[in-house]
């Protein structure tokens, strides 16, 4: 179910509306731990903010998708006392019913996944923003493989083989990045040294 939200502070970001969102639908006036329709776990919900042609985060609106069951309870609520509001940066959201499904997908997506409280996003997504624009220069690469010796001493390990091995100080440039998300290294390398 999709539900418009409307009359956001320009200033609020996503984390923002997440937050005041999550206060209300995991509230002890919409969710009750021990319905077994719940299955004991908080339902999931999407925000998807409005596009800005000014350049600003939103245009001042958001869509909110949730199952269908928690959108009715949640407009039911919020259309039975004018003192039931939902407040981000101190402006009260007007909530209004989009008359649109969603897509099958995105059902499935808030049915079936976790909820994941905003504020852990919000670190994650700082911590790829970060690993994003961290880069270290790269002195050599070697790759090669693990290996043990047919009669090894007592004390001697495994050793590295190197199968290749390419400096890259004085012929080109090579940096490695973190891609964080897909636990990543990657290793770009350029044709002239920076």
């Amino acid at each position: 179910m999709e539900i418009e939200l409307k009359n956001i502070d320009f200033d609020a970001n996503i984390y923002d509306i997440y937050g005041a969102m999550e206060r209300v639908l995991h509230g002890p006036k919409l969710y009750d731990p021990n319905d077994r329709k719940n299955r004991g776990r908080k339902p999931r919900f999407e925000v998807v903010l409005g596009l800005s042609p000014a350049g600003r985060i939103h245009n001042g609106t958001a869509t909110l998708l949730v199952p269908v069951r928690v959108g009715e309870r949640l407009l039911r609520w919020y259309w039975d006392s004018p003192e039931n509001e939902i407040i981000v940066k101190d402006r009260a959201l007007l909530l209004f019913d989009a008359f649109s499904e969603v897509s099958p997908e995105v059902v499935y997506r808030l049915e079936k996944a976790l909820y994941v409280d905003p504020r852990r996003e919000q670190l994650r997504r700082t911590l790829e923003d970060t690993a994003r624009q961290f880069r270290l220069r790269i002195a050599n690469v070697q790759f090669g493989v693990w290996f043990t010796q047919p009669d090894p001493l007592p004390d001697q390990g495994r050793s590295f083989s190197v199968e290749y091995e390419r400096e890259y100080l004085s012929q080109s440039a090579a940096y490695i990045n973190l891609v964080y998300e897909d636990s990543l290294f990657c290793i770009d390398v350029s044709a002239t040294p920076l």
